[in-house]
């Protein structure tokens, strides 16, 4: 009898003679349940050793909802370390504040010649040129200061700015520069004879080559696993081609069927995928038919989101499912870009500006930027339990407010009876000025800076001391104001935006990108493909789809087997539609709609009969 592919993993995981694997395992093939199946069935037959000998087995994967989700199918087993690559990558380097320290002096060095080289040739002083001289006296001034700081530190979910923090790229590239090589090599076997890598077609390239390195170095000692799939690499710092880099003594299990997508899904997405490689999936026993249709409407200048619903009520006659026709609460809609959702839920007044400063990007999209935290994770809970009841509302503003810290409660001595009297007079302001009324941001971060009852970014009270505007951004390469205009102009939009955004980072909107519902399914879903909205370059439908032909870029990394926009927008393709539990609606926006039909037809993805010209 064949083993099947959770058998070969078990047998890999061995501390006697461990052998590293890379498992494929395509859209809805139950990747996650075969590691969690694996790391416990190593957990019983290793307890006891793993114990006596203070080791762990350690598990990347890329969200921080991916890390909790794994660590509570595993029970939250002290054996087993869940952590994000940023999260492990500092973990592992953290202490090693001389070789830290190095690392930056040769590394700031470098980029200072590198931006002395773009001054020299810059023929005018323009907005380009102030940035780089900016850029260049800032760690120039971060350069002289690095034998005054004694140790480092980092957060990976924090903004990073003191003087002694590292930023998120540094922490990955030092990790790759050091896990190959002793001492860090011999400290993360030590710790983690096993290392189990989801998501592995997006884990950094650098950091991958690291760790291939790594277990080339000492595979007696070290198992590196690696679960994903190259189809759906998403990110552009992913290893491109990773099948390729694996070597031949690996293990190399196969997931084929998908448990997720009915049949027409599961050939639709192998029709998808066909252009390139080979891997083809097959529909669980007894799956259903379900239904996939496109709709081609002509892209046209303000044109507003009513054609999504009508859509939507064509669904739910189509497949005989009334769902579809509930409104946006009855289909989860997929879009390119985080602005495509703000647009559609009323908070692109918040995001835009935000958006547009180019540093707070990364925070912004992740959720991390403090001024972001407060309103996510401070004011929104604490409006939502303010529904609910006095205990519940008593016990978020517990949770989340700094007079109610222990030790601010201790240094109160004689007064926490008045202090707790003034936390209540400042949690009720708050909740009466959001109950049936729509506030400024300003309005409710004028309550929670006189009260204290949430603390605030600095950035943020800078900007309220100036007040809130509604002014352009001026013309400057100062990061700094830049960031605290773009807060001022978040101060004069209505909470409701915040709430709207705070709802959709949080993950309960009907609306998702393409690139963040990696994981997740849904029964009915809607694929908006908008190239004009989504604004980008790295992505292009009407390219895939035919409509627009390829760049001489796009052909030329084509024929060196490099990454194009059409590569990109085929993965991102298939993760998209294979979300589809039931039924799925693809939306284009195009150009010329006809031709788009045209070509869909002749790949042969859809019949004449399943798309519809609008």
């Amino acid at each position: 009898m064949t083993p099947t592919a959770d058998d070969v993993i078990q047998e890999c995981l061995s501390l006697e003679q461990p052998r590293s694997f890379f498992l494929y395992a395509g859209a809805g093939s139950g990747k996650t349940h075969s590691l969690v199946v694996a790391v416990k069935s190593l957990k019983e037959r290793e307890r006891q050793r793993l114990t006596f000998e203070g080791r762990q087995i350690a598990i990347i994967t890329y969200t921080n909802a991916a890390c909790e989700e794994i660590a509570r199918r595993l029970e939250h087993d002290p054996l087993v370390k869940v952590s994000t690559i940023h999260a492990f990558s500092w973990k592992m380097i953290k202490g090693f504040n001389d070789d830290i320290r190095e690392w930056l002096r040769i590394k700031l060095a470098g980029d200072i010649d590198e931006l002395d080289d773009k001054l020299r040739r810059a023929k005018t002083v323009n907005k380009t040129s102030q940035a780089n001289q900016a850029s260049r006296d800032s760690k120039a001034r971060r350069l002289a200061s690095l034998d005054e700081i004694p140790e480092f530190t980092y957060s990976p979910t924090g903004d990073n700015v003191s003087r002694q923090s590292l930023n998120h790229s540094e922490v990955i590239q030092m990790a790759a520069a050091f896990l190959p090589q002793p001492p860090l090599l011999d400290v993360m076997a030590d710790r983690h004879p096993v290392l189990l890598i989801d998501e592995s077609q997006d884990t950094n390239g650098s950091l991958m080559d690291a760790f291939l390195k790594a277990q080339a170095a000492i595979p007696g000692r070290f198992c590196l696993g690696l679960l994903g799939d190259t189809m759906q690499r998403i990110y552009n710092d992913g290893k491109p081609r990773l099948d390729e880099a694996i070597p031949p003594d690996w293990a190399k299990p196969e997931k084929r069927i998908n448990r997720r997508c009915p049949i027409r899904v599961v050939d639709l997405i192998n029709d998808i995928r066909a252009g390139a490689d080979d891997h083809q999936q097959i529909p669980k026993p007894g799956a259903a038919q379900g239904a996939v249709r496109m709709f081609c409407t002509r892209q046209a200048p303000g044109q507003d989101f009513s054609l999504e619903d009508q859509i939507a009520k064509q669904m739910a006659q189509i497949t005989g499912d009334a769902q579809w026709a509930t409104g946006m609460g009855g289909r989860k809609t997929l879009i390119l870009e985080h602005k495509m959702a703000a647009r559609r839920m009323g908070f692109e007044g918040v995001f835009a500006p935000l958006y547009a400063v180019a540093h707070l990007n990364t925070a912004l999209m992740d959720g991390t930027l403090p001024i972001l935290k407060v309103f996510f994770e401070g004011v929104a809970p604490i409006a939502a339990a303010a529904l609910s009841d006095d205990f519940t509302l008593i016990e978020a503003v517990r949770l989340r407010s700094p007079l109610l810290d222990p030790k601010h409660l201790e240094a109160a001595g004689n007064n926490q009876f008045e202090l707790l009297e003034s936390v209540g007079v400042a949690t009720q302001s708050l909740c009466e000025m959001l109950k049936n009324n729509d506030p400024l941001v300003e309005e409710v971060a004028q309550i929670l800076l006189s009260t204290g009852l949430l603390a605030l970014p600095d950035g943020l009270v800078e900007a309220m001391a100036l007040g809130a505007t509604a002014d352009p951004a001026p013309e400057t390469s100062d990061r700094r104001a830049l960031e605290i205009h773009a807060y001022r102009v978040v101060l004069g939009r209505r909470y409701s935006e915040m709430a709207a955004f705070a709802g959709y980072a949080n993950g309960l909107s009907p609306y998702g990108t393409h690139q963040g519902v990696k994981g997740l399914e849904f029964p009915r879903v809607m694929v908006i493909l908008n190239d004009e909205e989504a604004g980008g370059f790295l992505f292009s439908y009407e390219k895939l789809l035919g409509v627009t032909p390829a760049s001489a870029t796009d052909m030329k990394n084509e024929s060196e087997g490099k990454d194009t926009s059409l590569s990109r927008t085929r993965r991102l393709l298939y993760v998209t539609c294979s979300r589809a539990e039931e039924s799925l609606a693809i939306v284009v926006y195009s150009s010329q709609p006809e031709i788009a039909k045209d070509r869909v037809i002749k790949a042969g993805w859809l019949t004449a009969e399943e798309i519809v010209v609008l």
